[in-house]
């Protein structure tokens, strides 16, 4: 209960410094003040349009037209745009919700798999270990130029640069759990009979648990981290779609920017992040309550 209420507390001191700190500053182009954001939030939670293109900003417009379509304090082009291009901030958010499952799904077992083999067999480690090293070297974001050679233009090179990210990054703490599974342990279950499979399953592996079950959350992390970047990258879809649209470029040949869209898609996949975290968090509380 305490927990929590200082996690408020520290959450609206934060909302309130944001806003002290973007009155004081003064440049809503850069650090967009509360009331925008709430304005281009609930725009974006809005259907979207997908009717005709979106009206060039130099195109006059009839003044009850404009009144009409302006019903929101802040407007701006990108939020038209993504609206006639029938994107929410709910549908967007499940999009890159659902790659990221994906990656998860994918990544996580092909990761603690190589990470078991790793770190229980010293041979497999002396040959596989500098090739591993090698691979993680590669930025997940490189692969799609070269998967796109492979497979075209297609939701493979969206995906396949996450499970990629999520294996490497599960590989680390699942080779160390195993390697820092105490001696005695392993003394003890050998001196009882435990041998092969039996040995890593029923001791080896829940020993690394601990470990194992950090990895997983800072997998959550890396995969929400690719999922968008890819998307940025190469999607009309997803929250990255959503923060390039309203960021750096309306289109691949005009810069203009919408900051209170970027902050709504920020703190949407904070708190996506954030929720994803704690889920893991509760479970990795219930599988390793014998180590508290």
């Amino acid at each position: 209960m305490k927990r929590g209420l200082l996690f408020i507390a520290s959450l609206l001191a934060a909302v309130v410094a944001y806003a002290l700190v973007a009155r004081a500053i003064s440049r809503p182009d850069i650090l967009p003040p509360l009331e925008d954001i709430g304005d281009a939030f609930t725009a974006l939670l809005g259907p979207g349009i997908r009717t005709t293109p979106a009206v060039d900003a130099s195109t006059p417009v009839p003044v009850g037209e404009a009144q009409h379509q302006h019903h929101h304090h802040h407007t701006s082009d990108q939020v038209e745009t993504l609206k006639q291009e029938g994107v929410t901030l709910q549908a967007a958010l499940g999009v890159t919700f659902a790659r990221v499952l994906f990656g998860l799904a994918a990544g996580l077992p092909l990761g603690i798999l190589i990470g078991l083999i790793l770190g229980a067999s010293r041979r497999a480690d002396d040959y596989l270990h500098p090739l591993y090293i090698l691979l993680r070297s590669v930025p997940p974001l490189a692969l799609i130029s070269y998967i796109m050679l492979w497979l075209g233009h297609s939701e493979a090179h969206r995906l396949i640069p996450i499970v990629y990210a999520v294996a490497v990054t599960a590989v680390i703490p699942t080779y160390h759990g195993v390697r820092d599974v105490a001696a005695k342990y392993l003394i003890a279950a050998r001196s009882l009979g435990a041998r092969g499979t039996f040995l890593v399953r029923r001791v080896a592996l829940p020993a690394a648990m601990p470990a194992l079950v950090s990895g997983v959350r800072y997998s959550i992390a890396i995969a929400w981290m690719t999922a968008v970047g890819a998307e940025m990258l190469m999607a009309d879809n997803g929250m990255g779609n959503l923060l390039v649209g309203g960021g750096m470029w309306s289109t691949r040949l005009q810069t203009r920017s919408d900051p209170a869209v970027i902050m709504v898609g920020i703190v949407a996949l904070g708190v996506a992040g954030w929720a994803m975290d704690a889920v893991a968090s509760s479970a990795s509380a219930r599988l390793t309550r014998w180590a508290r």
